[in-house]
């Protein structure tokens, strides 16, 4: 777009003058339009440079005051006056009003009509679009050349560069540096400085910073992604020269797009083969054919290698309150994928990131002893948010010794995980621990139990009369003292003569030998499921 510097500074405008000296020149111009009328502020369009003779304030100039206050809020470029007419000077409370408001002045030069003027300006504006169009149009065909013979984005980057003259810095969605240009190479400082303004100026406050072409630095977007962008730093914008524009620096940057998106579905695609790959070692049973052994070369290009220490920690995204749509899911999951692995990898290049099937979940393989792992987890649990706007959990399985029960590991992670999750934690690091039987007996619901507990205890798995209820009672505490009838007296301050009638009275109920191995064992099942039952 032009500039009222821009038309300035042409030739064949020359001897046009500006009368304000603190005049705003960066003011952009799409249009010219000639008035003679002081109330044409509801029929201008914005950056439109005015023409006009300033007949009707040739006997007020105050009133030309308002006239540039109301052209001022349009906004208009700049009003031009042709002051051999009617006015011949302007007053000086007029300029005073111009400078504060930056709104620039231009004396039309007596030999220019007015139509004249209008003309030539016009054509200037509409044959720098349009040289502009072409110089876009070109970067366009020359980005997608390189797309078509599958150039890497550092590749093209470089190429960019190049042709706009202009040193880059592509960052990642995560604010790690993904590709400089050559520029940088002899030039660290430079690229310091570039950082530091991404850092300090542009992110802080992204939402409101706009691209100024007169500026050192300026920051783009690059919407690889839809959710989580990455983006590109130019420097030295003020030594662009025309035809450079916006649009041609949107095309780049469309093209680099699908050149970043591009490479992350071949990663994942690729990234799907080892996924496979995992989903069949956590599958594995007993003479399984799968070795390491006898393939090594092959699983160490999926990240296996042997190792007498294995451990596996089950990695899941925090479910959020807001409604997620697939697109975002999708993006969420190949950019924490890519997330983990980065950071991960540098911890230890050992440690492999597999998925397996659920968008939510990672599962990430320990293949060396770290003692501060868990420590570590934490860490990538602050992190995690700075990027993203959920959060992380782990579930973390026992160390195994072989290959083969990396299975054993995964199941307790992903057991421990889910137990987690299903109780609403968020944000847990839980280690898996072996479940009691009151835990195990959690997970079976109570009309599946049920009927084990009537066949075995009969009128007294969930007895109504105080009959019933001593004798359950009483068998309850004489099972709870290994079959002692001493105990079981003392305990319930009753002679061990009625607890031997109450024992034998259970007995002929439920038609068994209370010693016998198999139905103590039964009993005691039964009598805690019943008190379980009731309790909840």
């Amino acid at each position: 777009m032009v500039s009222i510097r821009e038309i300035l500074s042409l030739e064949r405008f020359s001897n046009f003058k500006l009368i304000n000296k603190d005049a705003d020149l960066s003011r952009k111009v799409t249009s010219v339009d000639i008035t003679e009328t002081p109330d044409v502020k509801d029929f201008t369009s914005e950056h439109t440079l005015l023409l006009t003779t300033a007949m009707n304030f040739k006997d007020d100039q105050q009133a030309l005051i308002n006239f540039i206050s109301e052209l001022d809020s349009v906004p208009v470029a700049a009003l031009g006056i042709k002051l051999s007419r009617f006015i011949h000077s302007i007053d000086k409370e007029v300029i005073d009003h111009a400078n504060k408001l930056g709104f620039p002045l231009i004396e039309i030069p007596e030999n220019w009509k007015l139509g004249q003027a209008t003309h030539s300006i016009s054509t200037y504006i509409s044959k720098d679009e349009t040289e502009k169009l072409y110089y876009a149009l070109e970067v366009q065909q020359r980005m997608n050349s390189m797309l078509i013979k599958e150039f890497s984005v550092e590749r093209m980057l470089n190429q960019l560069s190049q042709f706009l003259r202009l040193p880059l810095v592509l960052i990642n969605p995560f604010y790690k540096v993904e590709v400089t240009s050559n520029n940088f190479k002899n030039d660290q400082k430079l690229l310091k400085e570039n950082l530091r303004y991404f850092n300090d100026v542009y992110l802080p406050d992204k939402d409101n910073v706009n691209v100024d072409f007169n500026s050192k630095i300026a920051v783009f977007e690059v919407p690889a992604f839809s959710y989580f962008p990455y983006y590109l730093i130019v420097s030295d914008l003020e030594t662009i020269s025309y035809p450079f524009s916006h649009l041609a620096i949107e095309q780049a940057i469309n093209s680099l797009s699908f050149a970043i998106y591009k490479d992350s579905r071949i990663r994942a695609t690729e990234q799907e083969d080892v996924n496979l790959l995992f989903s069949s070692l956590i599958n594995i049973t007993e003479g399984s054919p799968i070795s390491l052994e006898s393939n090594p070369e092959f699983f160490e290009r999926y990240h296996l290698k042997d190792s007498s220490y294995y451990k596996v920690i089950i990695c899941g995204i925090d479910p959020g309150s807001d409604i997620e749509n697939s697109e975002y899911v999708n993006e969420r999951y190949q950019l924490t994928f890519e997330w983990l692995q980065s950071v991960l990898v540098t911890l230890d290049p050992n440690i492999s990131i597999f998925g397996f099937g659920d968008s939510n979940k990672f599962a990430i393989l320990l293949q060396d002893e770290h003692e501060y792992y868990q420590a570590y987890c934490r860490h990538l649990q602050q992190e995690y948010k700075k990027f993203f706007k959920e959060s992380l959990s782990f579930g973390i399985g026992n160390e195994v010794s072989d290959f083969t029960q990396i299975h054993s590991s995964f199941v307790e992670a992903l057991e421990t995980f889910d137990i987690c999750q299903d109780e609403g934690q968020r944000e847990f690091l839980e280690v898996y621990r072996p479940r009691n039987f009151e835990e195990l007996l959690q997970l079976l619901p109570a009309d599946k139990v049920r009927p084990f507990v009537l066949s075995t205890l009969g009128e007294l798995a969930f007895p109504s009369n105080t009959k019933d209820k001593e004798l359950k009672k009483t068998l309850q505490i004489y099972m709870d003292n290994q079959c002692d009838i001493t105990k079981t007296s003392n305990e319930i301050f009753v002679h061990r003569n009625t607890v031997k009638y109450r024992i034998n009275k259970c007995e002929e109920l439920l038609k068994v030998n209370v010693m016998d191995p198999v139905h103590s064992l039964n009993l005691r099942l039964a009598l805690f499921i019943s008190q379980h039952i009731q309790d909840n």
